[in-house]
This record gives C-alpha cells, sequence and structure tokens, in this order.
C-alpha cells in the first residue's frame, strides 16, 4: 500500500479511490484479486498504515456489496478473511458492520468452495473457514471450524508430499502450508507411507 487509495501489486501501480475501481477492467485480474486480499494488513510497518487500512476495510464492505464483484470470488474473498482476522487479533479493531460482513463473506464461502479447482485455491477456502470458526462463536462459527478442518486434512493428505513439499512444486505455495505439514512429512518418513 503506497497511499490512502494507491498500491503496488506484480510491479504495477494502481489507485482504487472509489467503488468502480474494486472491479476495474484496467488491470488485469491478478491484480485486482490482490487488491482484494488485504495483505497489507499484516505486512511489515503495517502499524504505519493503520488508519489507511481501516478506512479501506469499512470502504470495501460500502463498495463491495454481497456477490458483486471480483472481491466475493472465494479465493480472494478467503484471503481477505484471513487478513482481516489476523489483523483483528493482532489489536485493530473491526466495527460491527464489518465483523456481520465477513459473517456473511464466510457464510458466502461455504456455499462455493473450489473443489473443482483443487489444490491451493481449496486450501485457501479450507484456511479462511477454520479462522472465521475460531474467530466468531456459536453454533455456526463450530460448523465453519469443522468443515474447514476436514477440508484441510483431506488438502494435507493431497497436497503434500513426503518430502513435505507442496505437490504443485511451487515454493509460494510450500511457503504457504502450516508446519503440521512439515510434521505429516516426518511421520510418513517414520512410518514408510506416502
Amino acid at each position: 500500500m503506497l497511499g490512502p487509495d494507491r498500491f503496488r501489486f506484480l510491479n504495477s501501480e494502481g489507485s482504487c479511490s472509489d467503488a468502480v475501481q474494486w472491479r476495474s477492467q484496467d488491470r488485469s485480474q491478478l491484480w485486482t484479486y490482490n487488491l482484494h486480499y488485504f495483505d497489507d494488513l499484516n505486512a511489515r510497518d503495517a502499524s504505519s498504515r493503520r488508519s489507511w487500512h481501516q478506512r479501506l476495510v469499512e470502504r470495501w464492505v460500502d463498495e463491495n456489496p454481497p456477490g458483486i464483484g471480483i472481491g466475493w470470488d472465494p479465493y480472494p474473498l478467503s484471503r481477505r478473511v484471513v487478513n482481516w482476522i489476523k489483523w483483528s487479533l493482532g489489536g485493530n479493531s473491526l466495527s460491527l458492520k464489518v465483523r456481520q460482513s465477513l459473517a456473511v463473506q464466510v457464510r458466502w464461502l461455504t456455499r462455493r468452495v473450489e473443489s473443482h479447482l483443487q489444490g491451493n485455491h481449496v486450501f485457501a477456502n479450507a484456511k479462511a473457514l477454520v479462522h472465521a470458526g475460531l474467530y466468531f462463536e456459536g453454533e455456526e462459527a463450530e460448523l465453519w471450524l469443522q468443515r474447514g478442518l476436514s477440508l484441510m486434512q483431506a488438502q494435507i493428505s493431497e497436497q503434500v508430499l513426503i518430502d513435505g513439499g507442496h505437490f504443485e512444486r511451487s515454493t509460494m505455495y510450500h511457503a504457504g502450508l502450516p508446519r503440521t505439514c512439515w510434521i505429516r512429512s516426518a511421520s510418513c518418513k517414520l512410518l514408510g507411507a506416502r
């Protein structure tokens, strides 16, 4: 995040100063996905941009109605859910409006897990469900947690090879694996399993 409404993704700078720019056709889909991830909330020196972040989160809720636009695709939604929750748990407050939006986003995700794409997409979906299940309270949150854990368990056995690496051999995907995957890898070696 270069300014309150200015960003650099994929070595390309751009702005998002109004509702239309969240869905801009002038940028690549991947650039726009990055805009919706909110990775900067938890980046180095993020605390120096706290007021920008707070305003941007509120703007996202106001300018991205449920189900409309690329920000509601399951993958960027999953990344955003995790980032908002981590940011909140890091000492930043989410308004009631934002927490309500977060719950709506997770409900949307539960009906759109990317099983057809598999791989890192399903893993990101599962991670978001686990985070939301632990962040919220109640019966619905427990269902999110259990679904996320179930998906994650299935994905770990599919995506993590015996050497602990990601099955697509992507260092970026490997870096995103939880440490439990490396433990699984060590256990498999001891047992002589896959």
